[in-house]
């Protein structure tokens, strides 16, 4: 296998500017560390800059399609490709890789640097001693990258279906989620719910009945009721986060942001995981899962458990101020939670929803799990295709 250094294989090699711009809510985009994942740009939390701004900061190279973004620190080797119409700059810590398409494809070049035969590389560079780890320009660009000696485009449009497939699955989950809880928000919070003639109920003069303790009205044949009246707890967890190897398949719950996974399952189905210490946060999930010592898992009976999801994602904004106390480290205060109070539909309009969001759920699963087994088969062919024990057929 022939190998070629990472700057003959680009016509430009351009760091970023070394300044912080002042930043705006909205704007033109700035790709940072955090945007690169998994070898694309992450766009659900950028920073934004003013157009005065965005051109100073591209005077040494606009960053244009098929371009290629690479961290220097704080992660160092992450990498990310510039899509079709994203207009944007960099921020600190980035490099940005003119790829001379007459002896490389960008989606391959990509795909090679996320390989484990270039990380190992660029890791190497983490042990020279220095308190942050970080890739110069004159190491980058003596990075050797392996070089199939044929069908090198279709070797990258290969991998670049998979995660565009995974792209697309997740975006369908995305909305399927979104859809879930247009629904709830319409049925349960403005109660047009399909009355008996598929109308919405409330504007086609369904009867409302003022609820005492709800301080307001509600549909007739609905009723106030607390959490704990619908709520089932599931075992406390004996396991540590810090006993989670993150090496399995399942999904491990935590007080954190970050789901770990392991071998082992402790629920399955449609369950709750909300954080008992630190921020206040809530996640749901249906299948197989595990969670740590500090997370309180809880789910409901029957049909009623397809709603839960929901109420406690509106209660979400206010947990932290409410339903987290003590002085120092803050904890969930479990009792309170169990008394919160909220309008429960009647037994049709229940069936009728877990109906609809049961189908939701499992499709989202469906889809997920599909991406597991891409995932699976991406990181599988990586290396062969990268080392050419794998080729792609021409038909």
């Amino acid at each position: 296998m022939e190998f070629l250094t990472l700057e003959s294989l680009c016509s430009e090699i351009i760091d970023c500017p070394h300044s912080t711009p002042k930043w705006l809510d909205e704007g033109i985009p700035v790709v940072r560390n955090y945007n690169l994942v998994d070898g694309h740009i992450d766009t659900s939390n950028l920073s934004y800059v003013d157009e005065s701004t965005y051109l100073d900061r591209i005077k040494r190279a606009k960053p244009e399609e098929g371009d290629i973004i690479i961290s220097r620190e704080a992660p160092m080797g992450v990498v990310g490709i510039v899509p079709k119409g994203f207009k944007c700059c960099l921020g600190q810590r980035l490099v940005l890789l003119k790829v001379d398409r007459s002896k490389c494809d960008p989606q391959y070049l990509l795909y090679a640097l996320l390989s484990n035969i270039v990380q190992v590389q660029i890791h190497r560079i983490d042990l020279t001693g220095s308190i942050v780890s970080n890739l110069n320009i004159p190491d980058m660009k003596k990075l050797l990258i392996p070089m199939v000696n044929e069908n090198m485009d279709k070797v990258g449009g290969y991998l670049q279906s998979i995660d565009s497939k995974i792209s697309n699955n997740n975006a369908i989950a995305q909305q399927l989620e979104a859809m879930a809880k247009t629904i709830y928000d319409y049925w349960f919070l403005q109660f047009e719910f399909p009355n008996e003639e598929g109308k919405p109920y409330r504007s086609s003069g369904g009867r409302m009945i003022w609820n005492e303790e709800l301080q307001q009205e509600i549909p007739e044949g609905w009723t106030s009721t607390r959490l704990k009246d619908i709520i089932v707890e599931n075992p406390k967890s004996k396991i540590k986060v810090s006993d989670v190897k993150n090496d399995g398949e399942i999904p491990f719950f935590t007080s954190g942001a970050d789901i770990l996974s392991t071998n082992e399952s402790i629920v399955s189905g449609l369950n709750c995981y909300l954080n008992t210490g630190g921020n206040a946060d809530m996640k749901y999930y249906y299948g197989e899962a595990s969670y740590s010592t500090d997370t309180w898992c809880i789910t409901a009976e029957n049909e009623t458990k397809y709603i839960l999801p929901f109420v406690l994602n509106k209660i979400k904004p206010s947990m932290d101020k409410v339903f987290f106390q003590g002085t120092g480290l803050r904890h969930l205060q479990k009792n309170l939670l169990r008394e919160y109070q909220f309008c429960f539909p009647d037994s049709n309009v229940v069936k009728e929803f877990s109906k609809l969001a049961s189908d939701i759920f499992k499709k989202q699963h469906y889809l997920l799990e599909e991406n597991e087994k891409l995932e699976s088969l991406k990181q599988f062919l990586l290396p062969l295709l990268m080392n050419g024990q794998v080729t792609i057929n021409e038909k």
